[in-house]
This record gives C-alpha cells, structure tokens and sequence, in this order.
C-alpha cells in the first residue's frame, strides 16, 4: 500500500520573483562518464532521502544507464532545479513501476536492507528509533523474511498511535523507551531467542544505546546526524557497553553496516520488488514546489519522523518554480 496526498497553495509573489540557474545544470555538454537529468521530485527531511528525476541525455560512456530511466542521486545532488548534471557512478536506476516520490527515498529501505544482511529466518533483531523511515523498513522487510522484530520507539504524547501504526505494519514487540529501561523489558526478551542484531539509532550527539541490555551477536549503529569527534565517542560507548560477543559498526546516515552508501543501492532491486508486492510501503505526503513553505512546517509536526514530504515537480515546471528553492 503506498500512502500519498496532494495539497495546494499559493505560492508568494516575492518568492516567484527569484530567479536564476546554477552553472553546474548547464547539461548542453555532457562528458563521457556524465548524464543529465530532469528533476522530477525532491524528499524533505534526512540524509536518506535523495533527489530523482528522469535521465534526457547520457555521454558516450555511459552504461547501464538510458535515456528515459528513473534514476536517484547515491549521494548529494541538488534537486531543487529544473535539469542537473551528475556522474552516471553517482546515480542508481529506479527499477519501472516505481513513483517518482518513491524513488528519492527508496535510500531509507535500501538502508534498511543493508542493516539486515546476514541474517536468516527465525533470527530477532532489536531496533531503536523504529519510528524513521529506515525503522519503518525494517519491521516490514523482517516480517517478509520472517525475522521478528522488536522496536523502541520514542517516548512522546502520539507513541500509542506510533505503535499501533508499526504493529500495522508487521511489527512483533514495539515499546516505548521509557519500558525498555524497565525490568519489564529484560524480562520480556528472556521469552525471546537471544537477538541476533541490535541496531541503535542516534538522532544526536549523545551516544546511547538502548539495546545495551540484549546482548546481541552484532550491533549496528545508524548515525542521522553528528561531528567527526562526536562519532568517535559514539564508537567508543558502543565498544564499552556490556554487550557480549558484538562487533561495532557505525557511521553517518548513509554509511552502516559494512557498505559503503553507493553499495547500500545494490538491493535497490529486491526492495522494488517489495513495494511492487505491497510488502513495503512508505507514508508519503506529495507537494507541488509552492507549497514548500508549508511542507517544511509539517516535517516538525505529529509523526514527523514516520512520514516523509515530498515536493513533486510537474512536467511543466518551469525554471523559476524551481531555483527559488535553492534559496530557501
């Protein structure tokens, strides 16, 4: 089930009046190795959520890659632009059936999967910050390989709808924080087989880890956001927990696990296959490009972290629509 809306409003005229485009989307002359893209939908929000857009021109060493293709920026692309210019190794093909909304978050699940490798039906992951996009992804993309999971998600006034909105969604245990500090909890995984994978998600600088308690084979780190020294000292709290026989792995959003955030793409094609099934589904809410003002008001809204805004771009959209953006 793909969850979309469309709202509308008028865009001001001081903002209309901006104008002007980056040299780097001059796309009349393309290297070997480059291609160019028409802009066709750009996520709010997180590091998960990349710019995509439909290629119009590839270079004479292009490959993989055509004419026509949905593609998704790997890496930051500015995509509040009518065309962009980009090394084809910077773009991963959208595989068909998928929205274009779609396609600029499709990192989050591809993240998830990659947090997922290695393990096997039967298996039982501990996650926090289940409430992302990425957490979302993971409850859904377990319960289709048959691993439970069991999900902490922040203590707030709308956690009861959060909860309901993840068991929805297939997840086996999901918590408050506030109960997985308690005894309760420790008594609650005794009923479980020992986790296979505890993944702890850091929204901050403070280097938490809730899942410190389970005991997990591996745990896995997801960074949103954080300094180099911060990193650092996120690493070293993990390597201190009381966690026996785990390896760390950790890193900024887009890198985990063991892959890098281009390899994170690999499974792009299995987690569009499980979209396409209605296996995996994402809470998106579509803007046209004027409405950016009021999209980025509600990114701070309830349930701000399980939805995603997205500003999609008409085919009509013309040039002015667009660059005002790069301003905001």
């Amino acid at each position: 089930m793909m969850l979309s809306r469309l709202h509308a409003r008028a865009l001001p005229s001081a903002v209309r009046a901006m104008s002007g485009v980056a040299a780097g989307d001059n796309v009349g002359s393309l290297g070997a190795s480059e291609v160019a893209v028409k802009m066709m939908a750009a996520p709010l929000g997180t590091k998960s959520m990349r710019g995509c857009g439909v290629v119009t021109g590839v270079g004479s060493g292009v490959s993989g890659i055509a004419v026509d293709d949905l593609v998704v920026a790997k890496s930051g692309l500015g995509a509040f632009r009518p065309v962009a210019k980009a090394s084809a190794s910077a773009l991963a093909k959208v595989p068909a059936g998928i929205p274009v909304e779609y396609a600029g978050l499709i990192g989050a699940p591809c993240k998830a999967a990659g947090l997922l490798k290695g393990l096997k039906a039967g298996d039982v992951v501990v996650q926090s910050g289940a409430d992302t996009l990425v957490g979302q992804s993971v409850v859904q993309m377990a319960k289709a390989a048959g691993i439970t999971t069991i999900s902490i998600v922040p203590s707030c006034p709308d956690q009861e709808s959060v909860i309901n909105i993840l068991q929805t969604l297939g997840g086996d245990i999901v918590v408050p924080e506030q109960y997985a500090l308690t005894w309760r909890f420790t008594r609650l995984l005794s009923d479980v087989p020992a986790p296979a994978l505890a993944i702890n998600y850091i929204a901050s600088s403070t280097p938490e880890v809730p899942a410190a308690g389970t005991k997990p084979s591996k745990l896995r780190a997801l960074v949103e956001s954080a300094s180099p020294d911060e990193l650092t000292k996120i690493k070293v709290a993990m390597l201190t927990a009381k966690i026996a026989s785990t390896t760390v792995t950790y890193g900024e959003a887009d890198a985990y696990g063991d892959e890098t955030a281009a390899e994170a793409y690999d499974s792009i094609g299995d987690v569009a296959e499980l979209m396409k099934s209605n296996k995996l589904s994402l809470w998106v809410e579509n803007y046209p490009p004027e409405d950016y003002e009021y999209a980025t008001k509600k990114i701070a809204g309830p349930f701000c972290g399980m939805r995603a805004m997205v500003l999609k771009f008409s085919s009509e959209c013309d040039i002015e629509e667009l660059n005002w953006l790069n301003e905001a």
